[in-house]
């Protein structure tokens, strides 16, 4: 009995998972690519980001995909067979952007579909110093819903403040929920965020808000209940795209 165990527990997980994204109106289509989970975060948070990344990526694959900015946070938690064969044979290079030809390029190239076991993939983007702008701000565009893990967040993260400033000119805020902890410097993330509402651009989407509410998860302790939250809240997210 007990080597079944495994199984049964499996199966309940499963079963949990469906019921949630149901409940959120999220429950995967025939034929249907899923909701698309653009995952920003501090590259400095390491293995932090990967226990992120492994908790909520076993429930959200199940509905959808997932695209990041290629960082050394989580290197080994999604390399792909392919990457690896690349870096192995000197020809990694060959899979970075470097112009707005190629962003095109990778874009149409990304798989949508969910495997045979039903889980929708990960891709990551290679990008250039000169090139990660301009791709943040095609999969903001492009995407159903945006997670920004601002754990770690401080005055130091220069290339995240270009982030907030840019998620609230593509993308309409009750889109994007932001994760936050203890170690988020929150009077600075407030500062940020104010000052990126003042300065919206003409084309941004938020200027039919009547005001700038944000969607903040706190992850202290990445405990199941706190992932949960997050996982409810980016579903919620996701289902205003519809």
């Amino acid at each position: 009995m007990w080597i079944l165990s495994g199984l049964v527990a499996f199966a309940l997980y499963k079963l949990t998972a469906i019921a949630s994204f149901r409940a959120a109106g999220l429950a995967r289509r025939a034929g249907s690519n899923g909701p698309r989970l653009l995952l920003l975060r501090v590259f400095a948070l390491g293995k932090r980001s990967e226990a992120l990344f492994e908790s909520l990526g076993k429930s959200w694959r199940t509905v959808g995909s997932m695209q990041m900015i290629a960082g050394p946070d989580l290197a080994t938690a999604t390399i792909e067979p392919h990457e690896f064969m690349d870096f192995v044979g000197g020809r990694l290079a060959r899979r970075f952007i470097d112009t707005g030809r190629t962003l095109d390029m990778r874009m149409s190239q990304m798989d949508l579909e969910a495997d045979r076991e039903g889980q929708f993939r990960v891709t990551e983007f290679f990008c250039h110093d000169d090139t990660w702008k301009m791709t943040l701000v095609r999969l903001a565009d492009e995407s159903d819903t945006v997670l920004m893990d601002l754990r770690g967040f401080s005055p130091a993260h220069s290339g995240c403040v270009f982030e907030i400033h840019e998620l609230f000119n593509v993308v309409t805020l009750p889109r994007v929920v932001f994760a936050i902890d203890q170690s988020t410097d929150q009077s600075f993330l407030r500062q940020t965020m104010q000052h990126a509402w003042r300065q919206l651009k003409d084309r941004s989407p938020n200027h039919r808000l009547a005001e700038g509410q944000v969607a903040l998860v706190e992850l202290s302790g990445m405990s199941a209940a706190a992932v949960d939250n997050l996982l409810y809240a980016i579903c919620a997210a996701a289902s205003t795209s519809e």
